[in-house]
């Protein structure tokens, strides 16, 4: 991704067009007048829009040199930590102390401070643990039949908000990666799986919403580790779909998938 870091007539590309609707992705537009204060007002607005844009500039090699050829013609920095642009001559102020502009070229200097330069980084791998996340891996999840929950419990639904909206992130700032697709998909399906009760006591009403709630926070607690998603994955390959506690399960009536999720998720 590149972009021009000059214009005779003050109108100046947004390095983040492809990003929040952004009005110089629309074909047939004049570029942005007032870049600064449309960075500002549009694409670092919210914490939700930082989250994404943190993740791509973080990823994706042509953003990040577009976005330090603005900043640099324009004499501004940005703060990696909070995603706030300041003048070179300013500090960002943190609980922990300040963050400085200092010309270089590691990840703590530069006109984006705290952020590496992905191509100093070792190229992403698709391997997790000898697990391959790609789209074979993909079809075999989605024919093994799986029973999940039709309604997440109210105590896992916070945890379950965060965990999938770190998967959307990782979408949205990498929408070419087959590895974040296939993380993707197959999250609901590692981490809302129906728990199998093991006696008459674990079958009790009480009991199993119990258990069912504490069998997803802790999938959901493993699929936030890196290098653990490959035991959710292995431990759904492996077993022909778990068993449902029975007729009458209310919130945790068994419903089991192959090819496609079918069952309705209550956020």
């Amino acid at each position: 991704m590149t972009t021009s870091s000059t214009s005779s007539d003050g109108i100046w590309p947004c390095p983040f067009r492809r990003f929040h609707c952004c009005p110089d992705g629309v074909v047939g537009n004049k570029r942005i007048a007032r870049l600064i204060s449309h960075l500002k007002r549009l694409h670092l607005s919210i914490d939700e829009r930082k989250c994404v844009l943190r993740e791509a500039i973080s990823t994706d090699h042509g953003l990040y040199m577009a976005v330090e050829d603005t900043l640099k013609l324009f004499d501004q920095w940005l703060c990696g930590k909070c995603m706030t642009l300041h003048a070179v001559s300013r500090a960002c102020h943190h609980p922990d102390g300040l963050v400085h502009f200092a010309e270089g070229s590691n990840d703590m200097s530069g006109y984006i401070v705290g952020i590496s330069n992905p191509s100093n980084k070792e190229s992403e791998t698709k391997v997790t643990e000898g697990l391959v996340l790609d789209t074979e891996l993909l079809d075999c999840a989605f024919k093994v039949p799986i029973t999940t929950v039709k309604s997440i419990p109210h105590g896992c639904r916070l945890a379950f908000y965060q965990a999938l909206i770190t998967a959307l992130y990782k979408v949205v700032a990498q929408p070419d990666s087959v590895d974040a697709w296939v993380r993707l998909l197959l999250f609901p399906r590692c981490t809302l799986q129906l728990c199998r009760p093991k006696n008459r006591h674990e079958r009790w009403s009480g009991n199993r919403k119990s258990l069912q709630q504490s069998s997803i926070l802790k999938s959901l607690a493993t699929w936030g580790k890196d290098d653990r998603i490959t035991m959710l994955v292995n431990s759904m390959l492996d077993g022909p779909g778990l068993e449902s506690f029975g007729q009458g399960g209310g919130d945790f009536l068994e419903e089991r998938t192959t090819g496609n999720i079918q069952g309705q998720i209550y956020v």
